[in-house]
């Protein structure tokens, strides 16, 4: 079985998956993990370096992921670009307000990322990345990570529990596992 997740920042994607490799016996990967590396190890928060992010650490996370897709089975990534790299996954998009997102990782901010002083800065920071990176990804890749056609399933988790959107993916797994 092979699941990409996809979504905003504070929807649970790394929660969610962390959750779901345990429960199916998947392995985890995360192209956010691997790019906060690369960008700390560079010296860069986050969110500056994806203004600056050389096109050949770009092409090798891509390569990275494709591999991954093509060689391997039983594994879920949480990425915002993996569905577009492993065509034959499973596609689940998590939603989130970007208010909700930034009051749920304010009181844990991440190494890589710079700090928000208020949940209101982070949330206006969080919209702009994601706009930004949105149209990082049309210009590069040709793609509209908002377009719900890109996913087998789109859930908003703004109001919902961990164990609530687990229990919908699951139920979404089992049904396209079926089809």
């Amino acid at each position: 079985m092979k699941i990409t997740l996809c979504g905003k920042g504070g929807s649970g994607k790394s929660t969610i998956a962390k959750s779901l490799a345990k429960e199916f016996n998947l392995k985890h990967y995360s192209t956010g993990d691997l790019m906060r590396k690369i960008a700390l190890e560079k010296g860069y928060t986050i969110e500056n370096w994806s203004h600056v992010t050389p096109k050949e650490i770009d092409n090798m996370v891509d390569e990275w992921v494709k591999k991954i897709g093509e060689t391997e089975d039983n594994f879920i990534f949480d990425s915002r670009l993996a569905f577009h790299f492993i065509p034959d996954s499973i596609k689940i998009f998590l939603d989130v307000s970007y208010e909700e997102a930034a009051r749920r990782v304010f009181s844990d901010q991440r190494k890589s990322e710079a700090k928000a002083k208020t949940v209101e800065e982070l949330a206006e920071r969080n919209r702009i990345r994601w706009k930004t990176d949105g149209e990082r990804y049309k210009d590069i890749y040709g793609i509209n990570i908002d377009d719900k056609n890109n996913y087998d399933s789109y859930i908003d988790t703004t109001s919902k529990t961990k164990d609530e959107v687990l229990t919908e993916i699951k139920r979404i797994i089992g049904t396209l596992q079926k089809s």
